[in-house]
């Protein structure tokens, strides 16, 4: 594994070492790393497609080049940063972290109002993931340790569709707070507070048990 900033500008082209492993039982590990275009694009772009696929009447709107570009800004800017999350050994999961409302792109609209220490997360799963039991919840955990051992990470924004009926209710099994501000165009926003974590570690192997 290798030790980086959580936002760090890098070359899209590029690969990366691990920097966040974590065995969560005897036959699931789970590995984040930085993306690495084009390589990972063969998984992604089905993952991406599929996602925003349900919310869209038409994929002309999210056509390959400008998810690709999205991708490849994000990589190269000092503010937000996506990772391909693999399940042992396999990429299985993309998940993106923005500082604050700093986006690269407009896939979302803008319902939070930010504030600091806020930073804005995406996730998308692959397809076997959703039916592989408790897999999701490994990557949601895995992820949100990682990200909440950088200090300026206060809390996550998770922004959803009213449509994301699976993320809904993983964000709810791991007591993601929904606001009840500015929502709008079926977006709502979901809260995760560093403390909201701690307590969940509190009770880790009660909780985790649940998901084995």
């Amino acid at each position: 594994m290798t030790s980086m900033p959580l936002y760090t500008s890098l070359t899209p082209n590029n690969k990366y070492e691990p920097v966040f492993e974590r065995a969560l039982s005897p036959t699931t590990t789970i590995t984040l790393r930085p993306l690495s275009l084009p390589d990972d694009w063969r998984y992604i772009g089905k993952w991406l497609q599929r996602e925003f696929g349900r919310r869209l009447t038409s994929l002309s709107h999210l056509p390959e080049k400008y998810l690709r570009e999205t991708l490849s800004i994000m990589l190269q800017c000092d503010f937000a940063q996506p990772f391909v999350g693999l399940i042992n050994e396999q990429p299985s999961f993309l998940i993106e972290l923005c500082d604050g409302d700093k986006q690269c792109d407009a896939r979302e609209g803008g319902v939070h109002l930010f504030e600091p220490g806020d930073h804005a997360m995406k996730l998308v799963v692959s397809h076997p993931v959703m039916h592989i039991r408790y897999w999701s919840a490994y990557a949601l955990f895995c992820s949100l340790d990682y990200f909440f051992s950088h200090q300026q990470v206060k809390r996550i924004v998770w922004q959803l569709h009213e449509r994301d009926k699976y993320y809904i209710n993983l964000a709810n099994q791991f007591g993601f707070k929904r606001s009840t501000i500015n929502n709008q165009s079926g977006v709502h926003v979901f809260l995760y507070l560093r403390e909201n974590y701690k307590q969940f570690l509190t009770n880790y192997h009660l909780r985790m048990q649940k998901f084995q």
